[in-house]
Parts: structure tokens; sequence; C-alpha cells
């Protein structure tokens, strides 16, 4: 067995109902909330909002990384006036560790902000708080943004120099994350707060850099746990993967690395495949994907 088909293997061995303890990620989840995305990119909120709906009602709402549902949805609810479901999910957004000027600075909450619901959010936003930083583990958010600075420490500059020194590094990072997963779970921002709240946290990276024995028998089917309960993200898991063939010389099989100039990184040639992958993981399709890229580039330059 070679090794990609090994792998997919690994990953796939590793109901559609409203509790929450029932849901699958990966099937009643991620594939209709890419939808909404999609609709809201194209401002067409009514349908984002429906589309959102659908998805909450088979699993608890995340914030999926770098796709932010439960944001969205808050925002395509104030737009429409939906403003006793807007306060419903700013509530969620504030014990994820939001803050009220996040609200107070879009333009798009001002006639809820005004609202007996948005007053409502600014006299409960206080105790909301305290409930986030009580139930938050800052000691653990200040230990990942300190692992972060050291992962970095030797790569950003004289990296051949010290090559053993940053192994011996990224070991230690090894074995703290394995202990992390086990008695903390992913790391999702009701825990550590957002990724970008001060300075960034990024689990991700550091598992980037884990041995490849231990990232293919570990890290890779303990990530599809979490992102089956809807912790972790699956571009997570598609990049610790198509990293690993591509650091070993063989096409990544989840298009999760693009190539400079464009395109995609050396990927296998079946794209129907490398969809089929996607999904089995929880990733969108890539037309999707590069469709949602596209109306990003237009709307923000980038």
């Amino acid at each position: 067995m070679n090794r990609i088909s090994a792998l997919i293997l690994i990953v796939i061995v590793s109901c559609k109902t409203i509790k929450i303890t029932e849901c699958n990620y990966i099937e009643d989840y991620y594939q209709t909330m890419y939808k909404a995305d999609l609709e809201y990119e194209t401002g067409n909120y009514e349908k984002a909002f429906d589309l959102y709906l659908i998805t909450f009602k088979k699993c608890e709402a995340k914030n999926t990384f770098t796709f932010n549902e439960i944001s969205k949805f808050t925002e395509s609810a104030a737009i429409l006036k939906k403003f006793d479901i807007t306060y419903e999910y700013a509530k969620k957004q504030i014990l994820n560790g939001v803050k009220l000027n996040r609200f107070e600075s879009n333009e798009n909450f001002n006639e809820f902000l005004t609202s007996k619901y948005g007053q409502k959010l600014i006299k409960e936003y206080h105790v909301l708080r305290n409930q986030f930083e009580t139930n938050a583990d800052f000691k653990l958010r200040d230990e990942l943004i300190s692992m972060k600075r050291a992962d970095q420490m030797y790569r950003n500059k004289n990296y051949k120099e010290n090559i053993a020194k940053q192994d011996s590094i990224d070991k230690i990072h090894e074995k703290r994350l394995i202990e992390i997963f086990k008695t903390v779970g992913y790391p999702t921002e009701r825990i550590v707060g957002q990724t970008n709240m001060d300075n960034h946290v990024d689990v991700e990276l550091m598992l980037l850099h884990t041995d490849d024995s231990i990232r293919i028998n570990y890290f890779v089917p303990k990530i599809k746990e979490f992102v089956k309960n809807g912790t972790a993200s699956p571009l997570t898991l598609g990049r610790i993967i198509d990293q690993y063939y591509l650091y070993n010389g063989e096409p990544q099989i989840y298009g999760t690395y693009r190539a400079q100039g464009g395109g995609y990184a050396n990927m296998i040639n079946d794209l129907k495949k490398v969809d089929s992958n996607r999904i089995s993981i929880g990733l969108p399709p890539l037309e999707l994907t590069e469709k949602k890229d596209s109306l990003v580039r237009a709307k923000y330059g980038f």
C-alpha cells in the first residue's frame, strides 16, 4: 500500500439530529455552512441567513477558521432586522471573547444597538464578558503564544546553523500538544479566546513542525476527531496532511497549498478525487473555494 493510500485509510477509519452530542460536523455542518458563506460574500443576506439557520439547527454554531460563521450570521440577522436572533448570536460571540466595540464599530449593527434587543445586550455585556473571562484559560493562551514564538525562534533566521536547537524545541512542543489535546481538547476560542485577540494563537503552525511518524499516527487521527466534533478546523487537518506529502516529494491530496504564481502546489491530477477527499474531511470543493477567493479579492483587494 503506497503512502497516499495508507494515509487516506487512516483518515477515513478514524445523525442528522439537533442533539449536539450526535452531530458529526463533517457530515452535518460544513458543506451547508460553506454555501451560506458564499451567499454572504455575494451580499445575498436573506439566502445566507436561511442556510446558516439550517446549519445551526443540525449542530451547535461554531466559528470555523477563516469563515467566522457566527459573526456573519449575526451580521446577516442585523441587516435583515431580525434583532431577536441578532441578540442571541451576539451573546454567543461575546461568550467566545468578542468585545462590544466589534458591534459598535460596524454600521450594520447601528439600528440593532438602538433597538430594545441591542440595549439589552449593552446592559448585559459586562456580565457576559466576565463569564467569558472566568471560563477562559488565559494561562494556556499565554503558553501557546510563547510556544509559537519559540517555534519561529530559529526559523526566521540562521535556521541551518541552529537546526538541532529548533528540533529540540519542536520535540518539546509535540509532547506538550499531546498533553493539551488529552486534557483540554483542541484549544478553541471559548477556551483561549479569539486567535487574533491580542497576540496571535496558532496551534496549526506547531502541528506543521511535528515529526512525520507522530503526525501520521497520533495528530492526524486526533485532529480528525476534533474536526468531527467541531472544535478544530478542517483546513488544519488538510494542511498537516498535504504538507506531509509535499515535504516527502509526493503530491498533495486536498489542495490546501497554493503555488507561487497561481494554481496549486504539486497535487494529484484527478480533481474529482481532490474534491472527494476535501469533502471527506469537511473542506469545501475547489470550485466553491475559488469562487469565494475571487469574491474576497474583488471586495478587499487581496
